[in-house]
């Protein structure tokens, strides 16, 4: 170690491991092990973590994109989610299907109330295994005009005369799976100020099963 220089010797941490290259140290997080046959234990890289030069420090790797990207519309979900919430109490309490009825309104206020809409959003995330197509019963039909109802005021009355701005920036925020993890897109400066506003977080949230 006492080889290094000192611009590699500042990132040379506990379980960090360095190799020379041509154009610095490249830095690898790993551990040892034993294996049978080997007499000294052999290092197993756990991660690449880019190079380290002197002009330049650490540059991160820049891992490639891997197949099975997913986009969602994200951002009038987790409004409707967060400002919405309560409304799921009532039907509940009357022992009706609380999931899909409130994914059927609030893609209902998208204009997406289709099985591509929902498996297109969020909300898929958040409650899994919905069948749009499923039959509801009588009672559940009635009261989910009244959800619908009381979605459309509770935007409304949150939002004021900015509802209209406020739906159109969020329907160009997603959620973007890539490389094994979730990730948002851009939010807007316009959008973050009126989130903040009214008290509303932006950040990936809500039970979305080990995703």
């Amino acid at each position: 170690m006492s080889q290094l220089p000192d611009w590699v010797l500042e990132y040379k941490t506990k379980g960090i491991y360095t190799k020379k290259t041509k154009t610095g140290y490249a830095l690898y997080k790993g551990h040892s092990e034993r294996v049978p046959g080997k007499k000294y234990p052999v290092f197993r890289c756990d991660e690449y973590l880019g190079i380290v030069s002197e002009k330049d420090g650490l540059v991160p790797s820049k891992p490639p994109v891997k197949a099975g990207i997913k986009v969602l519309r994200y951002g009038f979900c987790r409004i409707a989610e967060t400002s919405c919430n309560m409304l799921k109490k009532t039907p509940k309490r009357l022992t009706m299907n609380m999931d899909i009825l409130f994914v059927k309104a609030v893609l209902g206020f998208e204009g997406m109330e289709t099985q591509q809409g929902y498996e297109g959003s969020w909300l898929s995330i958040l409650y899994p295994r919905i069948n749009m197509n499923q039959s509801l019963t009588e009672q559940e039909e009635r009261f989910l005009l009244t959800l619908r109802r009381q979605i459309d005021s509770k935007i409304k009355d949150l939002f004021g005369l900015e509802s209209e701005d406020v739906l159109t920036l969020s329907a160009n925020l997603y959620a973007v799976h890539v490389n094994g993890s979730w990730h948002l897109s851009d939010i807007s400066k316009q959008l973050k100020n009126f989130a903040a506003k009214h008290a509303i977080s932006l950040e990936l949230g809500g039970e979305y099963h080990g995703v």
